[in-house]
C-alpha cells in the first residue's frame, strides 16, 4: 500500500495528470500499471531508423543503480537519485517498518549510492544545484495519505548537514518548478501566484526574498518555467471552470500578468530557453497524443508525433529531440528513439523497456542518457511490489 501511495505521487509530480490525454502510467488518476506481466520485458537494444541519420550505440547499461535519476552534478560525476530506504515508525506503541524515498547521489567512480541524509519524508523531483554545493527538492508535508498532497520546495547540501526551506510554509507549491540559472528558481502555487526566487539571499537570510505576481485569473500552477529572454513564464495550470489542464504564458513585467492561453489539455511541457520553443503533448485521435513544437518567438507550432507518447525531451545541446513510444494505449513497454526538431531523421536507441515517468538526464559533455525504468515483482495483499532502477545508453552521431 506504501508504495502504491508513493507511486502515485512520484507519477503526479512527473506526468502533471488529469483527463484528455492519456498518461503515462495513470488514467483518471487510477494506476493501471499493474497487468498480467510480472517483469520487465526482456530488454533488447537494437537500432532500427527511417533516415541516413548515422548513429552508434556505445555501450547500454541496463541496471546502473537501483531508484529514480532526476539529475546529474555539472562535472558529470554524480546522478542525483531517489531511492527506498527503511524507517521505523510507531504504531500503537509498536514499532513497524516503513519505507521513506530519500535522495542521494550515484558516483561513477565508486559506483556506489550514498544517501544524503535519512529523512522522515520523501523526497523527490529533485536538481543539482549550479554551483555543486547541494540539490533542490519536493517534500509532501501531508501526513494524511487520505488528503490532497502539500508541497513544499527545500534545499539541503550534499553532506545533509543543512536543510533551508525555499517555499513558505503556507505555500502549496507546483510539483514542478525550474531552475533558471546560477541564482533563480521559479516555482507557482495553488493561489494562482508564480514566485522568482533568488537562491543566495533564501539561503543567507532568514525570510529571503522572492519576486510574487499574482495572475489576473485564479489558476492552480502545477509547472512552470521562465524564457528569460522576453521575461515570460511558461506553465501548466488547472482551470477549475473548465476542468482541464492547458498550457499558459504569462508576460512578468507587471504585478498582475494575464495568463494567455496555448493549448487545452496539455500535462507536461518542456522549455529550450536558447531557442525560444516548446515541446508539449496534447490529445491526438485514437487516444494517441500529439507531439508539438511550439516556436515562442513567432507563436507559430508544429506537430512532430502522432503516437502513445512517453516521454520527451530536447537533448542537451537542443538540436535534437529524445522521445518514447508504446505499441498501444495498455502497453508499459516502450520503444526510445531520437530525432531532430524538425520531427524527421527518427532514429531507434533503444526497444521494449517499461520506462518510468518523464525525466531523462543528458551528460553534460558526453553523449549519454540516463532514465528510469520499472519492474514488477510478486504481489502480496497489502504491497504491490514494484522496483525501479537507472539506465544508461552512451550513443554516438556522426
Amino acid at each position: 500500500m506504501f508504495k502504491t501511495r508513493i507511486l502515485f505521487i512520484i507519477i503526479l509530480i512527473m506526468s502533471i495528470v488529469a483527463g484528455g490525454c492519456t498518461p503515462l502510467f495513470i488514467k483518471e488518476n487510477e494506476p493501471v500499471i499493474l497487468q498480467d506481466q510480472r517483469t520487465t520485458a526482456d530488454t533488447e537494444f537494437t537500432i532500427q531508423s527511417d533516415n541516413n541519420m548515422n548513429i552508434s550505440i556505445e555501450s547500454v547499461n541496463s541496471k546502473l543503480t537501483d531508484g529514480i535519476v532526476w539529475d546529474i552534478s555539472r562535472d558529470g560525476m554524480d546522478l542525483l537519485v531517489s531511492d527506498f530506504t527503511e524507517n521505523l515508525l510507531q504504531q500503537d506503541g509498536q514499532p513497524t517498518s516503513d519505507q521513506i524515498l530519500n535522495m542521494g547521489s550515484y558516483n561513477f567512480d565508486t559506483d556506489q549510492y550514498n544517501p544524503f541524509l535519512i529523512s522522515t519524508k520523501n523526497q523527490f523531483n529533485g536538481f543539482v544545484d549550479y554551483k555543486n554545493k547541494g540539490y533542490y527538492y519536493l517534500e509532501n508535508t501531508e501526513s494524511n495519505p487520505a488528503l490532497q498532497p502539500r508541497y513544499r520546495l527545500l534545499w539541503s547540501d550534499l553532506e545533509g548537514d543543512a536543510t533551508k526551506s525555499i517555499s513558505s510554509s503556507d505555500e502549496n507549491i507546483s510539483p514542478g518548478y525550474s531552475l533558471v540559472n546560477d541564482d533563480l528558481i521559479i516555482y507557482g502555487n495553488q493561489r494562482g501566484e508564480i514566485r522568482l526566487v533568488n537562491r543566495e539571499s533564501t539561503l543567507t537570510k532568514p525570510d529571503g526574498t522572492s519576486r510574487v505576481y499574482q495572475l489576473s485569473k485564479r489558476l492552480a500552477i502545477m509547472q512552470i518555467d521562465l524564457w528569460e529572454e522576453e521575461n515570460m513564464a511558461v506553465f501548466g495550470a488547472y482551470d477549475n471552470d473548465t476542468k482541464t489542464y492547458n498550457l499558459y504564458l504569462a508576460s512578468l513585467t507587471k504585478q498582475n500578468p494575464e495568463p494567455v492561453m496555448i493549448q487545452e489539455n496539455v500535462f507536461y511541457f518542456q522549455l529550450s530557453r536558447e531557442a525560444g520553443k516548446l515541446l508539449y503533448s496534447a490529445s491526438g485521435e485514437r487516444e494517441m497524443q500529439r507531439l508539438i513544437l511550439y516556436d515562442l518567438k513567432n507563436a507559430s507550432h508544429k506537430v512532430l508525433k502522432n503516437s502513445y507518447l512517453g516521454l520527451f525531451a530536447f537533448t542537451r545541446l537542443g538540436d535534437k529531440i529524445v522521445y518514447s513510444e508504446r505499441a498501444d494505449s495498455s502497453s508499459n513497454s516502450q520503444n526510445l528513439w531520437i530525432m531532430d526538431q524538425e520531427g524527421n531523421n527518427a532514429t531507434q536507441l533503444a526497444s521494449n523497456v517499461n520506462i518510468y515517468g518523464y525525466r531523462v538526464v543528458f551528460h553534460p559533455y558526453q553523449t549519454t542518457i540516463y532514465f528510469t525504468v520499472f519492474d514488477i515483482g510478486d504481489n502480496t495483499k497489502d504491497t504491490q511490489n514494484i522496483n525501479y532502477s537507472v539506465f544508461s545508453i552512451d550513443y554516438s552521431l556522426y
